[in-house]
């Protein structure tokens, strides 16, 4: 009996071993997986024009969400990913706990392979490897960020890449190398997947970029058109999402030049061909769980951090940036942007539904059989995936870690959802808070959404039967608008740890979109009229620039500011040089009264040299009509119209 004690003991730990390894593999594997500054529209499987077999695949194989949301930027919807609050309410992490470190803790190999852009290194959140980079973007050529080498391994200080490195192929072949890592150990894999692409700098092979040259040449207006009749084919949308017109910040495709035009489709396809080298990886993901046969037990999630991003670049310089080149610089423009988010207005950065509605695709063979292909329309948020995620790993939310108070979750499993499609449209996610600096702050609860855009007066929507907000009812309900700035307030000093200056009170009238791109090169910006992007401008207007500090001119001679029709670049309209001696030297404000009569329904934009204005002791930057733009647009000639802003009305505080 002694002697056969061994061999008894040695099977028992087989069959422990066995046991425990059954055990983990009981828990799903998860792959998540997000592209960086897609738009709601951009998938074929979403309604776009971009070649995305494979995403569009992963759909008809799972489930389409049509009202998932996230944050109007990148490192706040991160930062709601992983802590499950909104990202003022996490302050850092410090009320938070990093969902990677729950899902370790319940037995799970967890990887990140690409972007971080959160606090401090991904090991210190419960990633047991990473590979990728720390900050907000990359030159995918290169794996350079800001001019600095960016690509490390796990704590390694980042290291040069190889010549044929390219960011998304890279990020992939980490994520298979983990994804077998975990298999061999008879782990289940938290493997995240968080690509540079398609956020600028625009960078793809040549062949991915070429192919679509010509298919922008339609423009943005009959491709969101285009994108919008499919959108209500495929049963993603109805007719009560009305399309609104661009304000002025998007030029009028049929006002531009033909090689302007053939220059902006060249800047697309660039965007294009970065989104179709991603699907190519996706679908080299898709693969190796086939091929492993991890596909039955493996839940593929398929997010994008924000919506279509807005413009950059530079006028100057666009047909100098190739794609295929390392150290480009490729962007694109505020109309291909608008095509991004269709059929939403504005783009990321702010909290209207075009830089917070995305897709959202998941597919899981093991509890998802007979809702293959589905569009489910429930409202969903960001922060509906943490406790998701520690549902599917069996794992609690704990109140404290350690000595310290921990923020309850401020969204719900999707699970039941997926279980029963047919739940109320609320039943996972009723109210979402939304602020990033001054740019973005909006509120939904129940029908109702308020929005904000740097810090202007609150817009009010219904949201069930207006959706794409084009109908703001601010004035027709007061009531609700002043319920609804109290709640969102009274959030904001109670459940964040916002700054106050994100939470002051609103201004009375409306700064136009690219007001927070503007304030970046000019110190002390308050305001313009026309504003910035406003319709509807007299065609016989002043144009004058408000400031917090006064206005010099010293140094300033042979330094201009220009205006531009936006089709006709190289043409000067108007333009002024002041000098010392200005009339408004020492001011606040200075107006130019000079302009001669504007074509009616006609863009026009301004450039202007670095240093051509000093505001309180500090020249300003240049306008380039790219990173930093101001538009405006003019209306037919009629009288009683200002500057296109809206009328004032009382503020809720």
């Amino acid at each position: 009996m002694l002697r056969s004690l061994p061999l008894l003991v040695g099977i028992l730990l087989i069959v422990l071993s066995v046991e425990s390894k059954a055990s983990a593999t009981d828990k799903p594997n998860v792959l998540l997986i997000i592209a960086d500054d897609v738009g709601y529209s951009d998938l074929g499987c979403y309604g776009g024009e971009i070649d995305t077999p494979h995403l569009d695949r992963l759909a008809s194989e799972g489930v389409r969400f049509s009202e998932f949301h996230v944050n109007p930027m990148c490192v706040v919807t991160r930062t709601s990913l992983m802590t499950g609050h909104t990202h003022t309410q996490s302050d850092n992490y410090r009320r938070s706990l990093p969902v990677a470190r729950l899902l370790k803790k319940a037995g799970y190999a967890t990887s990140l392979a690409g972007k971080w852009h959160q606090p401090g290194n991904p090991m210190d959140a419960g990633f047991e490897s990473f590979y990728g980079f720390l900050g907000g973007a990359i030159d995918s050529w290169t794996g350079m960020e800001n001019g600095k080498l960016a690509i490390q391994t796990d704590r390694d200080v980042p290291k040069p890449v190889t010549e044929e490195w390219y960011s998304s192929d890279a990020f992939t072949d980490r994520a298979i190398e983990e994804i077998e890592s975990a298999r061999t150990q008879g782990k289940p894999f938290f493997t995240l997947v968080s690509f540079n692409a398609p956020h600028t700098p625009l960078h793809a092979p040549r062949e991915k970029v070429e192919k679509y040259y010509e298919r922008y040449r339609a423009g943005w207006e009959r491709l969101r058109r285009d994108r919008y009749d499919r959108m209500i084919a495929m049963g993603l949308i109805d007719e009560r999402y009305v399309m609104s017109e661009p304000d002025a910040e998007v030029r009028r495709w049929e006002e531009l030049s033909a090689s302007i035009q053939s220059q902006e489709s060249r800047r697309m396809a660039a965007y294009a061909g970065m989104l179709d080298r991603l699907d190519w990886n996706v679908g080299r993901l898709l693969q190796h769980l086939s091929d492993q046969g991890l596909d039955e037990d493996t839940i593929v999630i398929f997010m994008a951090d924000n919506g279509g991003a807005y413009s950059n670049g530079n006028i100057h310089n666009y047909d100098q940036q190739i794609p295929w080149a390392p150290g480009s610089n490729a962007f694109v423009s505020n109309g291909w942007s608008y095509l991004k988010n269709t059929p939403f207005r504005w783009y990321k950065s702010c909290a209207q539904e075009g830089g917070v509605s995305v897709p959202l695709i998941v597919r899981w063979p093991a509890q998802l059989s007979g809702q293959e292909g589905a569009i489910r329309k429930q409202r969903l948020h960001v922060t509906d995936l943490y406790p998701t995620l520690l549902e599917l790993a069996g794992a609690e939310y704990p109140t404290h870690d350690g000595d310290r108070k921990l923020e309850p979750l401020y969204g719900s499993s999707l699970l039941p959802l997926l279980r029963n499609p047919d739940l109320p449209e609320l039943a996972i996610h009723d109210e979402m808070f939304w602020c990033f600096n001054q740019t973005g702050k909006a509120l939904t609860k129940g029908n109702w959404k308020i929005s904000s855009i740097s810090d202007g007066p609150w817009r009010l929507y219904d949201i069930q039967s207006d959706p794409a907000e084009s109908q703001d009812l601010a004035a027709e309900r007061l009531d609700v608008l002043t319920a609804m700035s109290n709640a969102w307030f009274q959030f904001a000093r109670e459940r964040t740890t916002m700054p106050a200056s994100w939470r002051s009170p609103l201004k009375e009238y409306q700064e136009g979109w690219g007001y927070h791109r503007i304030r970046m090169i000019m110190p002390a910006y308050v305001r313009a009229v026309p504003a910035m992007s406003a319709m509807d401008v007299p065609c016989d207007t002043d144009l004058s620039f408000h400031f917090s500090k006064p206005i010099q001119f010293a140094n300033s001679t042979g330094k201009t500011f220009r205006l531009y029709e936006a089709g006709d670049t190289q043409t000067v309209v108007w333009q002024a040089d002041p000098e010392p001696g200005h009339p408004d030297e020492g001011t606040r404000q200075i107006t130019f009264n000079n302009l001669p009569r504007l074509k009616p329904n006609t863009t026009y934009f301004a450039l202007s040299d670095p240093g051509w204005i000093t505001v309180g002791n500090q020249p300003v930057g240049g306008l380039n009509d790219g990173a930093y733009w101001y538009r405006f647009r003019t209306g037919p000639t009629r009288p009683g119209l200002l500057d296109g802003l809206p009328v004032q009305r009382p503020l809720p505080r």
